[in-house]
């Protein structure tokens, strides 16, 4: 059996890991070169994938009157596709201190409702001590 700070450890990894992974579908930044190259940057807080291609009809080698197909960079692979993991590794324990600060927010919210909640209770006067006051309020008047 696992360690409950263990299970929390492996809990707030995958929620990380999977937030990071579904963070790749953010658009960062775009960039375009005069060579022709465009460059995409996928993931957020920090850009992790890079997308580099060449834009068909904006390379130089291509004249105004010359047909895209006819472009030799268009016909070569589209896109390159670069990670960097260092970033990727922050943008998960971003997203794991995010989680773990939200647990414990929520849970220090209980704990001080909790707390106030028996503060109440303790400060409250009991129903038998109202209604031993009662009694004897009544006894005092037929007296």
């Amino acid at each position: 059996m696992l360690r409950p700070r263990l299970r929390y450890l492996i809990l707030f990894l995958s929620l990380g890991l999977v937030a990071s992974y579904v963070s790749v579908n953010v658009l960062t930044s775009y960039s375009y070169l005069p060579s022709g190259t465009a460059i995409t940057n996928y993931g957020f807080p920090l850009p992790w994938e890079t997308v580099s291609g060449t834009v068909c009809g904006q390379s130089p080698s291509q004249s105004h009157g010359a047909y895209s197909v006819l472009n030799g960079p268009c016909l070569s692979s589209c896109c390159v596709t670069t990670y960097n993991f260092a970033f990727l590794l922050f943008d998960v324990l971003f997203y794991m201190g995010f989680g773990y600060l939200s647990l414990l927010s929520y849970y220090r919210l209980l704990v001080g409702l909790d707390r106030r909640a028996s503060e109440l209770v303790r400060n409250q006067p009991s129903e038998s001590d109202e209604s031993t006051k009662v009694e004897d309020k009544d006894q005092n008047r037929e007296s």
